[in-house]
């Protein structure tokens, strides 16, 4: 049980009188980030980012946490920057790898209890803009018909999936053109219940077939939620 009292850094608390209530605002500034900017996985006062990462390769997937916005550099070194200006608030936002190929890496809640999600903001990575822009060695540029989806799912007890919602970060179906290059608000009402945590997805339309050409990276900041304990 978390003291009634507590008010966490990276979190806005509303804890009502009697039987806890807990409205967070989860922004990612609890990671102190050193002159590279950046650092893997995340542990918040209400959740865990997992992340994993492999030696051999020098490869990673899951969350990280970054205070990165070049804006310019398309290579795979500048993977941690968000496309834009600043961070939708604070300094510092999460950034997530889907990697299809290696074992799901979740954003887990710490505590039981009764939760109902609220929102999310999301952008691409600059990695991510400038590659369906430009298109590269692996990857072409979008054109109609591509599309780049972000799945955001419910997960229940043991990680059985429950409801999703479905953004699209990046939409040429019909004639449309948007590109998400803005922090932008996903409604994520529809999660809720005895949730254990969060799965995240990524799907593009660009694929070959050992698998997804297109970066599959987003950027999150100001995930809201509440729980009752």
């Amino acid at each position: 049980m978390i003291a009634a009292s507590a008010l966490l850094a990276g979190c806005e608390l509303d804890n009502d009188a009697g039987d806890m209530h807990v409205t967070v605002i989860e922004s990612f500034e609890r990671s102190t980030l050193g002159e590279k900017g950046y650092e893997l996985g995340y542990t918040g006062d209400y959740l865990v980012c997992e992340y994993g990462y492999n030696e051999e390769w020098g490869s990673w997937n899951g969350f990280a946490v970054s205070k990165l916005h070049d804006m310019q550099s398309a290579e795979l070194s500048n993977q941690y920057s968000v496309y834009n200006e600043a961070m939708a608030s604070g300094d510092n936002c999460a950034v997530f790898y889907y990697d299809s190929y290696s074992d799901v890496k979740d954003l887990m809640f710490r505590y039981t209890g009764s939760y109902s999600v609220g929102s999310v903001k999301v952008n691409l990575s600059t990695y991510t803009w400038l590659t369906i822009r430009d298109g590269n060695s692996f990857a072409r540029k979008f054109d109609e018909g591509d599309y780049l989806k972000v799945s955001f799912t419910a997960l229940l007890s043991d990680r059985a999936e429950g409801e999703t919602v479905d953004y699209y970060a990046v939409d040429y179906r019909d004639g449309k053109r948007f590109v998400a290059d803005d922090w932008n608000t996903v409604d994520l009402s529809k999660l809720k219940g005895d949730l254990w945590g969060l799965r995240i997805k990524i799907e593009t339309t660009d694929v070959n077939e050992y698998g997804a050409c297109t970066p599959l990276y987003v950027c999150l900041d100001d995930l809201t939620f509440s729980v009752d304990f």
